[in-house]
């Protein structure tokens, strides 16, 4: 038992001696290292301690600089620096196999820590424990991570990583941040940094199946950035199909990658579970960016949500066949489906394209306004799957001008598309040869089949739509599923320097019968492709591309199957049909080829189709439910003819259906020869604007009406306000011929009464008795007496007068009798209109009118004189908006004879007037500006009678009027017409009355008036307007028949003359002519004369 105890003595004895000499165990414990010291001593901190380096402080140890271990529960260790802490091997590091771990780094503003090894390692399981990282300060590693957090596999713990505007997080070798288990965010305002290295500042590598979520929050401001990825997760196997996590970045910073070869700022390809919830976020003031790779790689069903910058660089050209490009797109979903949301004001650029995915990878695009998409040298947006994209923004195809190799499609999708467009889709260009040797192509939209309904713009630098595949195995270029496209009203589809829409499926199945309905427009430009021609690929040898195509077989590298026919839109194999509501433009002579298949055209109400329409090979019906299909041109369809139907060419239908009338069976009389011209159209008639202009014709509510603006009818109401002014002219001088006779000889013995006295007591007579001119004077009222009366002759004058001879007889007081001379001036305005009738439109005119003139008394009886003027009207030529302006000269004369029991008056005037017309037609201007002239010849017989103080004068009167305009051609569109010369005339009697009574005042008369007439037109009758269309595709020449005019009219009127002075009459007077049809002339005039 000694030995036992001496034996175990010895024993108890080595081992203390060899304690004494082994490294001393740091015990767990707070600690503070103070400002203006160093502290190399290790520090092992667990539960709830504190470690503190205070400001200006250092922690410089050799190895881990602080240890944390043991079980930390809430609030846990806490870990305060701001000073510096320094390790040659790990500044902070969790360890040990106890959970739950609770930490709290907080490395303030200024702080620093630096390290060899990772700054901080999470080498445990932190079980539902949280570790929180504050950095303000700067945390570098030289070797390892910023932050290693890999060693963490609990699915329920949680990492809180905030980095402030001022924090740096720096590794010079490795990852920054290499992110694990459980939850994850990091918010970054300040820099996380791993450019010094191929590494990536953000990479989440572990079991993914044990993340919970993942979340980076990079605020305005904030910079994450490297040379190989800046954020990546990284998985693999099952891990990476099965994970449920949530992933999230949130970016309103700035994610980078730099330098040639570069990797992708966000690469989350690994991501292949549908169970996960997968979201990128880029806001306004977002930047996502790679210098020299894909900006994004999504994980499966990622979502991405962009207002601000997503751009792929690429400043590595990479060469193939085809050429030199660079393969860095901005969105790159490889074999994995997702949708992208870019916001207004978002950019989705690509250095090849904006979005891109291959075989098995269907993306969802939704491009809103404001927003743009663009591949600078491939496709805005790509997909190697199927698509659905919807577009109110800007996408776009381009070619940057260095690569050798571009294929600027607007959207290049290889399989199935469905496409909503109310934007822009364009492809703007297309340089050397794709990965097949083939000539590229830049097209508005190239897809494998599928839908297109657009509101907006598409538009490609070669075609505008196509439905293809040119690189499959068995080289027939067939798709993968039919095609409709619905164009509306605001849709427009061009190709640049091709076929707008183009169909290549020949599958021999449904996938072939393609579908188009158009509202709006879609042109096809370019040139026809010869069909013998032969397509070479970029090394020389034929194109293999062959198949049938519109009944003929055709050999590997044929111009015609691969290029075309050169039609706007060439519907391909199989029983296809078109609608065409809208406007389809062929500016190589061809608008539609139907070709293979038992095809269907429906030209509906508003179609306009530019070029010809072939229904190709099979058995084709054209329905034309549109106006404008004879019997004839239906007759010569279905015999294999070509004919022009409203304009456009139709050929190869063999089943035609007329669904409305032609143009003669709608016209009216004024219209038959247009429509008649229209029924028979030549094969040349196919201009924009005669097609445009027929189809308003054919599409209007009212096909008789649009007919009749096309014709000249309007210019018939030229007729009838020439006839009006010259109407106003003669009333005007026919107004002063009548006072004239009745106020001619002065002021004193003014008044149609006194005239009649005086007249009656032979004073009119040269060699008259005084005694009954003195009786004729004292007869008269107030004027004549009073003058008398004045000059002293008293009541007695009567019978001195009587008995004096003539020689002594006293001076009257001067009365003008002997006044010979007259000079007048008068002016009127009319205001005429005339309603619509069914073969003449209604017009309205406005006339002003001044006359001036000069007569003289040739003897007792005669008075002549003559005259000249000048009118201006404007008028409203039919209910369109056509209107005129006529400027007039006139020149005439006149005369009046004077009987004892009657009277006789006659005139005559010629004018001649300038013409500046604008005609409407179906909403457009034709002006012209011509010339014209007019006569007229009026006479009037007539007799004054007394009745108790009036005078009544019967007048009967016949007047023949020529109006006549000389041939012109108008200014304008396709309406525009070459008019002939016109004359219209007219012969009207008039039956009428004046009543008249003096009224004496202050030595003065005035003297009021009624008129009333009747007017009958003798002439004015049906006439023909000869006209052509100045357009040369519309030849020959047609007649419009005009109206006759109005046969009776009523005329009422009323008027005032007096006196100013002695030897000075003024008068005024209103006319108003009535007729039928609701024809309506006011005219007012006034007139002042001067006796000398």
């Amino acid at each position: 038992m000694w030995e036992w105890r001496n034996g175990a003595s010895r024993l108890a004895m080595g081992v203390v001696v060899a304690a004494l000499f082994a490294p001393m165990t740091v015990e767990a414990a707070s600690f503070t290292v103070t400002t203006g010291t160093t502290d190399t001593a290790a520090k092992t901190l667990t539960t709830t301690d504190t470690g503190t380096v205070q400001s200006g402080a250092t922690l410089a140890v050799t190895g881990a600089a602080i240890t944390v271990s043991g079980v930390s529960n809430a609030p846990g260790t806490t870990i305060n620096n701001a000073g510096t802490i320094t390790a040659t091997g790990r500044g902070i590091d969790l360890t040990g196999a106890a959970t739950p771990r609770n930490l709290t780094l907080n490395n303030f503003a200024g702080a620093l820590i630096s390290t060899v090894n990772d700054a901080v390692r999470l080498n445990t399981s932190i079980g539902n424990g949280t570790v929180t990282i504050n950095n303000s300060g700067t945390i570098v590693s030289s070797t390892g991570y910023a932050f290693s957090l890999n060693g963490n596999t609990s699915a329920t713990g949680t990492v809180l990583i905030n980095n402030d505007s001022t924090g740096i997080l720096r590794a010079l070798a490795a990852d920054a941040i290499r992110a694990s288990s459980g939850t994850t965010v990091i918010t970054n305002s300040g820099l996380i940094d791993s450019t010094a290295s191929a590494n990536r500042a953000i990479n989440l590598n572990s079991d993914l199946t044990t993340v919970t979520s993942f979340q980076v929050i990079n605020k305005s401001g904030g910079t994450i950035q490297s040379l190989d990825d800046a954020i990546r997760v990284t998985g693999s196997g099952a891990t990476a199909t099965t994970t449920s996590g949530t992933y999230l970045i949130d970016n309103s910073g700035t994610i980078q990658t730099l330098g040639t070869g570069s990797g992708q700022a966000i690469d989350w390809r690994d991501l292949g579970s549908a169970n996960a919830m997968v979201r990128i976020i880029n806001r306004a003031t977002g930047i996502i960016s790679a210098a020299d790779n894909d900006a994004i790689r999504p994980g499966l069903n990622t979502v991405i949500e962009n207002y601000g910058q997503i751009i792929a660089y690429g400043v590595t050209y990479s060469t193939s066949v085809g050429g030199v490009r660079p393969s860095a797109d901005a969105i790159d979903f490889g074999v994995r489906s997702g949708t992208v949301y870019n916001y207004a004001g978002g950019v989705i650029s690509g250095a090849k394209n904006g979005t891109a995915s291959d075989p098995g990878g269907d993306i969802t695009v939704y491009n809103y306004a404001g927003a743009t998409i663009i591949g600078r040298n491939g496709a805005g947006v790509g997909s190697g799957g199927n698509a659905t994209i919807f577009n109110y923004g800007t996408i776009t195809g381009a070619i940057d001008g260095v690569s050798t190799r571009s294929d600027g499609d607007g959207i290049d999708v290889d399989f199935r598309a469905d496409i909503v467009n109310y934007g822009l889709i364009q492809g703007t260009g297309a340089r050397g040869y794709d990965s097949g040797n083939r000539l590229n192509n830049s097209e508005g939209i190239a897809f494998g089949g599928g839908t297109v309904q657009n509101y907006g713009m598409i538009s490609g630098a070669g075609a505008g739509i196509v439905a293809n595949n040119d690189s499959n195995t068995d080289n027939t270029r067939s798709g993968v599923a039919a095609t409709t496209i619905t164009n509306y009203a605001s849709g427009t589809i061009v190709g640049q320097s091709s076929y707008a829409i183009r169909f290549e499926n020949k599958t021999g199945t449904s996938a072939d019968n393609d579908t188009i309905v158009n509202y709006g427009t879609i042109i096809g430009n370019g040139t026809i492709p010869n069909p013998n021609g032969v397509v070479l690929l970029g090394d020389g040898t034929v194109d293999p591309a062959n198949g049938t195509l519109n009944g003929v077989t055709y050999g590997a590298g044929s111009a015609r199957f691969i290029r075309g026919d050169g039609s706007a839109i060439q519907m391909g194999e199989g029983n296809d049909v078109l609608t065409n509501y809208g406007t389809i433009i062929g500016n190589t002579g061809r608008a539609v080829n139907m070709e293979g298949g038992n095809d269907t055209v429906n030209i509906m109400k508003g179609s306009r189709i530019v070029g010809l329409v072939d229904g190709g090979a099979g058995t084709n019906t054209l329905n034309y439910n549109k106006v404008g299909l004879g019997e004839a041109n239906r007759a010569a369809l279905m015999a294999g003819q070509t004919v022009n139907i409203g304009g456009t060419l139709y050929t190869s239908f063999q089943i035609v259906n007329a669904n409305a009338p032609s143009f003669s069976a709608l016209a009216g009389a004024s219209a038959a020869g247009i429509a008649n011209l229209f029924d028979n159209l030549p094969l040349n008639a196919t201009g924009l604007g005669v097609v445009d202009m027929l189809d308003k014709v054919a599409s209007s509510g009212d096909v008789s009406a649009a007919l009749s603006q096309l014709s000249p009818s309007s210019y018939q109401s030229l007729g009838r306000i020439g006839m009006n002014n010259v109407q106003q002219t003669t009333s005007l001088i026919g107004q002063h011929l009548t006072q004239n006779r009745i106020n001619g000889l002065g002021t004193d013995v003014s008044g149609l009464g006194n005239a009649m006295a005086m007249f009656d007591g032979g004073m009119f007579d040269r060699s008259f008795g005084g005694d009954r001119a003195l009786a004729a004077v004292m007869a008269f009222p107030g004027s004549a007496g009073s003058s008398l009366a004045e000059a002293g002759w008293g009541t007695g004058v009567a019978d001195a007068m009587a008995y004096a001879p003539i020689n002594k007889a006293p001076a009257l007081r001067p009365i003008s009798v002997t006044a010979d001379h007259g000079f007048f001036v008068t002016s009127g305005a009319s205001f005429a209109r005339e309603g619509a009738r069914a073969d003449a439109p209604g017009f309205k005119a406005n006339t002003v009118n001044v006359l001036a003139g000069y007569d003289q008394r040739l003897s007792d009886s005669i008075v002549a004189g003559v005259f000249g003027g000048y009118a201006f009207t404007r008028g409203e030529t039919d209910s369109n908006g056509s209107n005129a302006r006529i400027s007039t000269g006139t020149i005439g004369g006149y005369g009046t004879y004077q009987a004892p029991t009657w009277f006789a008056t006659l005139m005559g005037l010629y004018g001649f007037s300038d013409y500046t017309t604008s005609r409407v037609a179906l909403g457009s201007f034709n002006d012209a500006k011509f010339n014209g002239d007019h006569y007229a010849i009026r006479g009037t017989v007539g007799t004054d009678i007394r009745v108790s103080g009036w005078v009544v004068t019967p007048e009967i009167g016949l007047q023949y009027m020529r109006v006549m305009t000389d041939g012109f051609t108008e200014r304008g569109g396709a309406a525009a017409l070459i008019v002939g010369s016109d004359s219209a005339e007219s012969l009207r009697s008039s039956v009428g009355a004046r009543f008249a009574y003096d009224y004496a005042y202050n030595g003065g008369v005035l003297t009021p008036e009624l008129r009333l007439a009747w007017l009958h037109e003798f002439s004015d009758g049906i006439r023909g307007i000869n006209a052509s269309f100045a357009d040369t595709t519309l030849p020959g020449s047609f007649v419009t028949a005009t109206a006759s005019g109005i046969r009776d009219r009523g005329v009422l009127g009323a008027g005032l003359s007096g006196k100013l002075a002695p030897l000075t009459v003024l008068s005024v007077n209103y006319d108003a002519i009535i007729g039928g049809s609701d024809a309506v002339t006011h005219q007012v005039m006034g007139r002042i004369k001067h006796a000398f």
